[in-house]
């Protein structure tokens, strides 16, 4: 099984900058607050019925905190995309680069579970469609689908400079 990037795409991500890192810092801010929506969701179908009022009252908070974060990440999302566009568009490149090569290595483990034809592979085929719109700049961003391309927090730190917890810079 592939984890990895293929020698050919690794070759073609450059290291990550401060620009990429900046411009994945906020997308990861948007991938964080739609996790917790995520996570509320399925607390709320299968573990509030077992929630003493204090875990219901600290998922309701990190709830309430969500839109904010979303409207504020996605307004300095759009906005940085569009300086980078004009300032440094080699930077949005290479930013859809480390997108594509995650996504191609996460399609090779796929492959390599015997699943290329699963909902996981078709999500993140298109996900790769849409990283091809961010670069001709018919979209600022893709809107990831955080349920089925699975998070590779190894893989990440190398093809974005930043813990995808954390959101700290590594090197």
């Amino acid at each position: 099984m592939t984890s990895d990037p293929s020698a050919a795409e690794w070759d073609r991500v450059r290291p990550p900058s401060d620009r990429v890192r900046e411009l994945e810092t906020l997308l990861a801010r948007i991938r964080r607050a739609g996790m917790v929506l995520l996570n509320y969701d399925m607390w709320d179908q299968r573990g509030r019925a077992f929630a003493t009022p204090e875990q219901c009252a600290a998922m309701e908070a990190d709830l309430a905190e969500v839109p904010n974060e979303q409207v504020t990440a996605k307004a300095a999302l759009v906005a940085l995309v569009a300086t980078t566009r004009v300032e440094a568009p080699a930077q949005i490149a290479a930013w859809v680069d480390a997108h594509d090569a995650y996504l191609a290595a996460f399609l090779d483990e796929c492959a390599a579970r015997g699943e290329s034809d699963g909902t996981a592979a078709s999500v993140a085929t298109r996900e790769r469609v849409e990283w091809g719109e961010v670069r001709a700049g018919a979209r600022a961003f893709v809107d990831e689908d955080l349920y089925y391309v699975t998070e590779n927090a190894e893989r990440y730190r190398r093809l974005f400079g930043i813990d995808p917890q954390s959101l700290e810079r590594v090197a």
